[in-house]
């Protein structure tokens, strides 16, 4: 299996729930230029990620009328679909994997029918039938872009760093930097506790105690860092004023700072990390569905598509071939060795609420200490 590329924004994780305006029917799907012999197909997406050469390409290969719909948030994707009910506006939507189970369990996807997807042996065998994608046994989108979380280090100051421990070095103590509630959660790794909460299940008791053991280990350790972030831009800054030489950081914010030329190095520790993947859903009672089906193979027909969608939207592409594509230094801020790969796990849509809950509180505890 090919090495896979996998930068991110931190800021797309931030997917709150719309308000009543977001259920009125926005007049923002925008047709691409073509025309509609063979129908239409809409699509409710993120900015940049299906470039629009391929769209063009699409439509005119397919005489398929594509109107795109822009998102910037999972919970207006999931207003509008519920307020729709059973006659949907739109025919594919992009849900996270870690989101899944909201959707799911309000009947507005469709299982996903791979036997109409003759390209799917072009994606990445880690994602074709990844555990996450699967739901009540069924896989429900094709899998786009992903995204990790590593630990980020200034190689001029910190040669190796093959555990997560390096952040809790003495030498270092002053000069790192960290999401609070996202690191938390690689502390329970890290501790030998489930970070992703799938195993806590009706099991609050157990969880509170892995947290809480997550949260005084980060409490404990509170002179270790430098400052608590939130956006990337933060972590950027501090990286390149030499701030800190180590730090938790998305994959999106370490790429752009190794494509600029800063020495900063991304890998994904011995304890592991976590990851989660975009991916694009045929919606329940979709009146286009077959149209849709078509630009999902589509997607997986060519690595070029793969390698456009991560150089203009930041994440990685799901689809083999596309490390091939990519220049040195696109190859330096984008991939990953297959042993780090395979430490990654992709959030899970299990136990979302018991995780949140918790991991909140901890958050501002640590923060408050």
């Amino acid at each position: 299996m090919n090495n896979i590329l996998v930068p991110n924004r931190r800021t797309a994780l931030k997917m709150l729930g719309g308000g009543a305006a977001v259920l009125a029917m926005p007049a923002v799907i925008r047709p691409t230029p073509g025309w509609a012999a063979n129908g239409v197909l809409n699509i409710t997406t993120y900015d940049k990620f299906l470039p629009q050469e391929f769209l063009d390409k699409f439509q005119k290969d397919s005489g398929i009328q594509v109107n795109i719909r822009l998102t910037d948030d999972q919970g207006k994707q999931y207003n509008l679909l519920t307020a729709e009910g059973a006659n949907p506006s739109t025919d594919i939507v992009t849900v996270a994997g870690h989101r899944y189970s909201q959707f799911i369990a309000s009947k507005l996807l469709q299982p996903l029918d791979t036997g109409k997807i003759p390209n799917w042996k072009n994606l990445n065998p880690a994602y074709q039938n990844a555990a996450w994608a699967r739901v009540d046994d069924n896989l429900w989108g094709l899998p786009i872009l992903a995204g990790y979380e590593g630990l980020a280090r200034n190689v001029d100051y910190v040669k190796e760093a093959p555990s997560w421990e390096i952040m809790f070095d003495p030498q270092y103590k002053g000069q790192t930097s960290y999401i609070v509630s996202d690191f938390m959660t690689i502390v329970m790794q890290y501790l030998g506790h489930d970070g992703d909460f799938v195993s806590y299940v009706d099991k609050a008791d157990v969880a509170q105690k892995a947290t809480n053991e997550a949260r005084d280990f980060l409490i404990k350790h509170k002179d270790m860092v430098r400052k608590y972030y939130d956006a990337g831009s933060e972590v950027q800054q501090m990286f390149i004023n030499e701030d800190i030489y180590l730090g938790h950081s998305w994959s999106g914010p370490a790429a752009k700072l190794i494509m600029d030329g800063h020495p900063i190095k991304l890998s994904v520790p011995k304890e592991g990390t976590f990851g989660f993947c975009y991916t694009l859903n045929v919606v329940n009672n979709a009146p286009n569905a077959e149209n849709a089906y078509k630009l999902l193979d589509a997607v997986l027909a060519s690595p070029e598509v793969g390698a456009a969608m991560t150089r203009q939207s930041g994440y990685s592409s799901t689809i083999n071939g596309v490390a091939d594509l990519l220049n040195d230094r696109e190859k330096l801020a984008s991939t990953l060795p297959q042993e780090e790969l395979e430490r990654i796990v992709f959030f899970s849509s299990v136990n979302r609420d018991m995780k949140n809950e918790m991991i909140d509180r901890a958050t501002a505890e640590v923060k408050a200490a």
